[in-house]
Protein backbone atom coordinates (compact mmCIF):
# COMPACT_ATOMS: atom_id res chain seq x y z
CA UNK A 1 0.00 0.00 0.00
CA UNK A 2 1.57 3.28 -0.60
CA UNK A 3 0.89 6.45 1.32
CA UNK A 4 -0.83 9.32 -0.11
CA UNK A 5 1.05 12.91 0.23
CA UNK A 6 -0.55 15.31 2.04
CA UNK A 7 -1.21 18.61 -0.11
CA UNK A 8 -2.26 22.01 1.49
CA UNK A 9 -4.51 23.97 -1.03
CA UNK A 10 -4.37 26.56 1.58
CA UNK A 11 -1.55 29.40 0.65
CA UNK A 12 -0.32 31.24 3.44
CA UNK A 13 0.76 35.16 2.56
CA UNK A 14 4.00 36.65 3.95
CA UNK A 15 3.51 38.44 7.15
CA UNK A 16 3.09 42.81 6.10
CA UNK A 17 6.03 43.64 8.49
CA UNK A 18 8.16 41.20 6.94
CA UNK A 19 8.52 43.03 4.20
CA UNK A 20 9.46 46.08 5.65
CA UNK A 21 11.78 44.15 8.92
CA UNK A 22 14.01 42.24 5.90
CA UNK A 23 14.23 45.57 3.59
CA UNK A 24 15.10 47.67 6.58
CA UNK A 25 17.77 45.06 8.22
CA UNK A 26 20.04 45.01 4.64
CA UNK A 27 19.62 48.52 4.26
CA UNK A 28 21.51 48.81 7.79
CA UNK A 29 23.76 45.96 5.98
CA UNK A 30 24.63 48.20 3.23
CA UNK A 31 25.12 51.45 5.62
CA UNK A 32 27.32 49.60 7.85
CA UNK A 33 28.85 48.20 5.51
CA UNK A 34 29.72 51.53 3.62
CA UNK A 35 30.50 53.03 7.10
CA UNK A 36 33.25 50.03 7.54
CA UNK A 37 34.62 50.61 4.37
CA UNK A 38 34.83 54.13 4.17
CA UNK A 39 36.83 54.08 8.15
CA UNK A 40 38.87 51.58 6.50
CA UNK A 41 40.35 53.21 3.36
CA UNK A 42 40.63 56.15 5.37
CA UNK A 43 43.25 54.40 7.70
CA UNK A 44 41.05 54.76 10.91
CA UNK A 45 40.90 58.43 10.85
CA UNK A 46 37.21 58.70 9.74
CA UNK A 47 35.29 62.18 9.40
CA UNK A 48 32.20 62.37 11.24
CA UNK A 49 29.54 61.68 8.08
CA UNK A 50 31.22 57.91 8.25
CA UNK A 51 30.36 57.61 12.30
CA UNK A 52 26.76 58.87 11.04
CA UNK A 53 26.51 56.56 8.58
CA UNK A 54 27.50 53.87 11.15
CA UNK A 55 25.10 54.96 13.41
CA UNK A 56 21.80 55.32 11.46
CA UNK A 57 22.67 51.34 10.44
CA UNK A 58 22.66 51.13 14.40
CA UNK A 59 19.27 52.21 14.51
CA UNK A 60 17.93 51.21 11.69
CA UNK A 61 18.72 47.92 12.95
CA UNK A 62 16.75 47.93 16.30
CA UNK A 63 13.87 49.27 14.50
CA UNK A 64 14.31 46.41 11.79
CA UNK A 65 13.74 44.00 15.02
CA UNK A 66 11.03 45.87 16.13
CA UNK A 67 9.12 45.47 13.17
CA UNK A 68 10.65 41.85 13.04
CA UNK A 69 9.00 41.00 16.29
CA UNK A 70 5.71 42.55 15.56
CA UNK A 71 5.33 40.69 12.49
CA UNK A 72 4.62 37.67 14.62
CA UNK A 73 1.94 39.13 15.67
CA UNK A 74 -0.10 38.10 12.61
CA UNK A 75 -2.12 35.35 12.04
CA UNK A 76 -1.68 32.65 9.62
CA UNK A 77 1.06 34.30 7.77
CA UNK A 78 4.61 32.96 6.83
CA UNK A 79 7.19 34.08 9.02
CA UNK A 80 10.55 33.27 6.79
CA UNK A 81 11.24 36.82 6.29
CA UNK A 82 10.75 38.06 9.38
CA UNK A 83 13.09 35.63 11.00
CA UNK A 84 16.21 36.90 8.03
CA UNK A 85 15.23 40.30 8.91
CA UNK A 86 15.46 39.61 12.96
CA UNK A 87 18.87 37.23 12.31
CA UNK A 88 20.66 40.31 10.06
CA UNK A 89 19.62 42.96 12.50
CA UNK A 90 20.55 41.04 15.77
CA UNK A 91 24.32 40.37 14.00
CA UNK A 92 24.69 44.05 13.22
CA UNK A 93 23.43 45.37 16.89
CA UNK A 94 25.51 42.92 18.37
CA UNK A 95 28.24 43.78 15.91
CA UNK A 96 28.01 47.54 16.38
CA UNK A 97 27.67 47.44 20.67
CA UNK A 98 30.73 45.50 20.38
CA UNK A 99 32.82 48.07 18.12
CA UNK A 100 31.16 50.77 20.30
CA UNK A 101 32.88 49.29 23.54
CA UNK A 102 36.00 48.76 21.86
CA UNK A 103 36.04 52.12 20.68
CA UNK A 104 35.30 53.06 24.56
CA UNK A 105 38.05 51.16 26.19
CA UNK A 106 40.70 52.10 23.15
Amino acid sequence: MKKQKKVSYIRKPFARKSFLSLGLSVGALVLGIIGIASSVMAAGQAQLNVAAVCFCSLIISFVSLGYGVLSFFEKEKKYILSRIGIGISGVLVILWIVLIIIGIRG
